[in-house]
Order: structure tokens, then C-alpha cells, then sequence
């Protein structure tokens, strides 16, 4: 396959360091360096500077880097093709997730697939949805599952699931099972923080019946679905969250849902990829988890 010295430069100029490089690659740092100096040789040309500590991609370097992208998914389609063949399949996926997904929707997915096909190692990381979408454009990972709404032209949103955002506080809370929308404007709430998918349906959807997030009392912002529900067990305060979320707590009865009349919130969730291509291994991981998804939900 590939000449080990261009997957080498590949992984160094897509992170501007050895170091990364050479934690993704389970190489040694000087092994790595050793291997760019050897193709600048063979090319005859620099293709980094090396700037405080920092590889910088020279223009021969950028045109490389360019290049060798579509060399490697090549090599990719080509190794998929010969294991479909054998039908035995090995490999690393690199795929992303916002919070939601990777923490109530996905790990029982995965797991199933990984029974299935033992042989693909998957490296999933975690983020909010802004997060993960630059994770795709940089081509740090091949396939994402999303909440939020489609933003960016680079990439290519697919609707996965359906979602509902539901009112929640604890049942330590006294409160009523139905409210109205302008008693919803009189409660405590903690929200995610901006930028995450969560927040900006949340944000529309309350626009649509002309409530802007801002007239709402936000007590405090936290990072994590499981940091908010942490918080309303210990706390007054309200939170709209995802109902894939709070299964478990509503089944031990430490959350409940209050009903907002006049307002339903539902969404979409999306599997992404970069627009114009489709990792195989990462097809082969989404058509597994359409074909099972009603299994799971």
C-alpha cells in the first residue's frame, strides 16, 4: 500500500506536531522525524518550517498535504473492497458525537457493532455540536451524529433519529403537571452552554411562540446533560432536556415531566460526513445503525 513516510507526513501536517503524530500513529517522536526528513530528501524539498516548536507546512507542504488526502481515502476504498471480498473487515474509524448521542444514544449501537464486526477498532470523541462540525471540516474524523440544525455547506446532514426536548425538575420538587407558557417564564432554570445543539432548538423553538431564551431565569449554565440532571436532584430548578436522557431517571422516579401547554419541541438528529465523500468503513457503520436503530429505540 501507501509508502509509510506520506501516512507519516499526513498525520504531522494535519496536527503541525510530531508528538500528535506519533501518539496516533504508535510511533516514536524521533521515528517520525527521521521519516519527514527521509521524504523531503527523496522529493527534495521542505516541506515544513519549524517554527517555535510548531511544524508550519511550506507551500510544497500544503500541496502534498492536498494530494495525499485523496491518496488515503484511495487506499482506504481499496483495503474496504478487498475485505468486503474476504468478507472479513479490519480497521480504524474515527467518528464524532454531541453529548447527547454519545453519552444515551449511541454506546449500545456501537456496542452491537463491535460484536459484529470484532475487527473494526472505533475512536469516538465527544463535543457539542459546533465542536464535532469542525471535527468533520478538518477531516479529523469520517461520520458524526449531530443534534442541532444544519449550518455548514461543507458537510452533508442526514436525518438519523427523532427527538423530543421535554421539561424536566425533580420529584423532590413540588410542582404542577401542566403549565402554561407564561408560567414557564416564572421558573429557575439551568441550561447547556451556548453552542450546543441543545440550546439553539431550545432557543428556536421557544422564538416560535415568541419567548425569547434571555426572558427566561437561568440560574446557571452547565456543560453536560449529566451535570444538569446532577443539578435539579439538589435543586428547584428546571431544565429542557432530551427525552432519550432521562429513561433512567424517570424509571427510578427522580425526575418527572411537567407538560407545557402550547409548546412541543421535537427535533432532529443527524448523522453528518464531510460533503462530496463517504469513508466505507463509516457507511458500513451507518447502514448498520439505520438497519438497528429501531432495535434500540
Amino acid at each position: 500500500m501507501l509508502d509509510h513516510k506520506l501516512t507519516i507526513f499526513y498525520h504531522t501536517a494535519k496536527h503541525s506536531s510530531t508528538t500528535k503524530a506519533a501518539e496516533e500513529l504508535h510511533l516514536s517522536q524521533p521515528a517520525i522525524s527521521k521519516s519527514i526528513k527521509e521524504l523531503e530528501k527523496e522529493l527534495e524539498v521542505t516541506l515544513f518550517e519549524r517554527e517555535k516548536g510548531r511544524f508550519v507546512l511550506t507551500p510544497a507542504g500544503k500541496y502534498l498535504l492536498e494530494k495525499s488526502e485523496d491518496l488515503l481515502d484511495k487506499e482506504r476504498e481499496i483495503e474496504y473492497g478487498i475485505h468486503q471480498m474476504k468478507n472479513e473487515f479490519s480497521g480504524t474509524l474515527s467518528i464524532g458525537a454531541s453529548t447527547t448521542l454519545s453519552q444515551y444514544i449511541l454506546p449500545g449501537m456501537l456496542a452491537s457493532f463491535r460484536e459484529r464486526f470484532p475487527h473494526i477498532r472505533i475512536n469516538l470523541i465527544s463535543g457539542n455540536t459546533n465542536q464535532i462540525e469542525q471535527e468533520i471540516l478538518h477531516r479529523n474524523i469520517q461520520l458524526a451524529f449531530i443534534e442541532g440544525t444544519p449550518s455548514e455547506p461543507d458537510i452533508h446532514y442526514m436525518p438519523f433519529l427523532q427527538d423530543e426536548i421535554v421539561l424536566v425538575t425533580s420529584t423532590r420538587h413540588p410542582s404542577k403537571e401542566t403549565i402554561t407558557l407564561d408560567e414557564l417564564k416564572q421558573l429557575r432554570f439551568v441550561f447547556r452552554e451556548n453552542g450546543s445543539g441543545t440550546y439553539k432548538i431550545i432557543q428556536q423553538q421557544l422564538a416560535k411562540s415568541n419567548i425569547r431564551i434571555e426572558e427566561l431565569d437561568q440560574q446557571i449554565s452547565i456543560g453536560t446533560t449529566e451535570g444538569i440532571k446532577h443539578y435539579l436532584k439538589h435543586s428547584d430548578c428546571y431544565a429542557l432536556v432530551s427525552v432519550f436522557s432521562i429513561r433512567e431517571e424517570l424509571a427510578s422516579g427522580k425526575l418527572k415531566i411537567i407538560d407545557i401547554q402550547g409548546l412541543e419541541i421535537s427535533r432532529e438528529l443527524y448523522a453528518i460526513h464531510k460533503q462530496g465523500y463517504l469513508d466505507p468503513y463509516a457507511n458500513k457503520l451507518l447502514q448498520y445503525c439505520e438497519k438497528n436503530k429501531k432495535k434500540n429505540w
